[in-house]
């Protein structure tokens, strides 16, 4: 499976913006041996914030002595220097994450919050906007849209609002799904683009496939199935209204074979044909 791993790092000069919120580093990677170890009491970065989210497998972070697994859903919340350390542990597997590291004012007051209210690690919804927000960021950077030091702050900025309206009403917005249906959710978002079925995301929860299959519609309300359409036909309608992609062109980058093929599930799913779609976004 073609992976989308990358880092991209940011080193905007306009002293103004950059002192209210700035994108440092943005970056998707998988590791699978214990040479990963970062040490925060070492790092040489100063005044950065780092917020890391695990998509599959896990890690360990120590932080003031107590260490933390981070699995899958879960994210760690740090800044640089600071009294932690995070690396590959031995009974791990692999640990495929993405990071953003911020720097700023508004990232430091962020990050002074997140310590006040002890939230360090915390559980994010696969659905929820940090972690949507956390995804677009990286495809705009790995696509170079990010192009100057206002359009990076604007983004810091928003993500740190993001943060705080999340942890704020953490209680509210958090889903109860298991840990087994969070990892195949993340992995149908991750991973809609390509060939993948109910089948893989039963794989990716480590249960088994019927098992899998009743608890995912149980949790979330929908099949695996429709799951993952909903996930395709989002990227489909956003691609048909904002891009010029042929429809056969947009049908392979949101995992269909073909141009019929895609019309015959927004036929049948929403009631319209591609053409229709991208025509109601030019009205």
């Amino acid at each position: 499976m073609d992976k989308r791993t990358g880092a991209i790092v940011f080193r905007f000069t306009d002293h103004v913006v950059n002192h209210v919120a700035q994108i440092w580093s943005v970056g998707w990677d998988e590791q699978h041996s214990t040479i990963y170890n970062w040490s925060g009491i070492e790092r040489k970065d100063q005044g950065k914030y780092i917020f890391q989210y695990t998509l599959s497998g896990h890690g360990e972070i120590s932080i003031d002595g107590r260490t933390f697994k981070v699995g899958a859903g879960q994210a760690f919340i740090v800044s640089s220097p600071g009294n932690y350390h995070y690396y590959f542990p031995k009974d791990a597997e692999k640990w495929e994450f993405l990071y953003l590291t911020l720097y700023g004012n508004e990232a430091k007051r962020c990050w002074e919050y997140v310590k006040e209210t002890d939230n360090q690690i915390v559980r994010f919804h696969p659905e929820s906007t940090p972690i949507k927000l956390l995804k677009k960021i990286y495809d705009d950077a790995k696509e170079r849209k990010i192009t100057n030091a206002y359009e990076g702050s604007s983004i810091a900025y928003h993500f740190i609002m993001e943060l705080y309206v999340y942890l704020s009403n953490l209680d509210k917005l958090m889903e109860d799904w298991s840990e087994g249906i969070i990892r195949a959710a993340l992995f149908a978002r991750n991973y809609y683009q390509e060939d993948i079925s109910s089948d893989e995301m039963a794989e990716a929860s480590q249960l088994s496939k019927y098992h899998f299959s009743r608890l995912f519609k149980k949790e979330t309300g929908v099949t695996p199935v429709q799951y993952l359409t909903n996930i395709r036909l989002q990227k489909a309608t956003e691609l048909l209204q904002h891009t010029k992609y042929t429809v056969d062109e947009i049908a392979q980058l949101v995992g269909y074979k073909n141009a019929n093929y895609l019309s015959k599930v927004t036929r049948k799913q929403l009631g319209k044909s591609p053409g229709q779609i991208r025509q109601d976004g030019e009205n």
